[in-house]
């Protein structure tokens, strides 16, 4: 997906992949800026010279989607044993290429969040939406529509966890959902008798009453439920008390 951009536009897309150090990142601009775009894995494979652990990492990054090359296919050319070497690259190979399965969208969702920590495809929500709507928890779009200082529920990603020195115990989260985020207040008593989620959880659903006023939308939470079961296969990582 990031092997056809521009030289800047390359480069920042190799410091989201988790896992891929500077000096492979430098390698692989340097190639890239040295004879142009790469136009296959075995080519990639050559010109940057780069283990076959470090093509695996791109490779769950869904980086080598440019060249039509999926996460499962990519991760099958990174395995050692299927990588030629240099002296047999003109040769044509004796067997046709595996077919392996499709991945889901949610696989491939899930594949972009555990890679670079977001996805442009779709939000995992969005996959776990028809039992929230099951569960009557409204989506964060529609706080802004809702009639306030009545009860609802409202779940998400854990963005953001913050307790400032002079809220007095209040932490203040951040959820997201696939149509936007919503803003939890938790005063103290309701984070100590939910403390694990609280703490712990990658995604939560919060009930709690509507507070609206002068555009400024939020949760009172009262009880916290966790709903990262639903998104075990999602990487989320959540930026608490910054």
């Amino acid at each position: 997906m990031i092997l056809h951009q521009t030289v800047p536009a390359l480069r920042l897309g190799l410091r989201m992949v988790r896992g891929l150090s500077r000096s492979h990142a430098v390698r692989i601009v340097e190639a890239h800026a040295s004879a142009g775009p790469f136009r296959s894995f075995a080519e990639f494979a050559r010109r940057t010279g780069l283990s076959s652990a470090v093509l695996a990492t791109l490779s769950s990054a869904d980086a080598f989607a440019s060249l039509r090359l999926n996460r499962r296919g990519a991760l099958w050319e990174s395995l050692p044993e299927q990588r030629q070497l240099p002296l047999f690259d003109s040769l044509e190979p004796d067997e046709p290429p595996v077919e392996l399965p499709e991945m889901s969208p949610f696989e491939e969702v899930s594949g972009d969040y555990r890679a670079v920590g977001l996805s442009l495809r779709d939000h995992p929500l969005k996959f776990v939406r028809p039992l929230l709507d099951k569960l009557r928890v409204v989506r964060a779009k529609d706080l802004a529509t809702l009639p306030a200082d009545r009860r609802y529920k409202v779940g998400g990603l854990v963005l953001l966890r913050q307790r400032p020195s002079t809220a007095k115990g209040i932490t203040f989260v951040t959820l997201e959902d696939e149509t936007g985020m919503a803003n939890l207040i938790i005063r103290q008593d309701v984070w100590e008798k939910h403390r694990q989620v609280a703490r712990r959880a990658q995604a939560m659903i919060a009930h709690g009453r509507l507070q609206r006023q002068d555009g400024v939308i939020h949760i009172l939470a009262e009880k916290l439920e966790d709903l990262s079961r639903q998104m075990t296969a999602v990487a989320i990582r959540s930026r608490d008390f910054r």
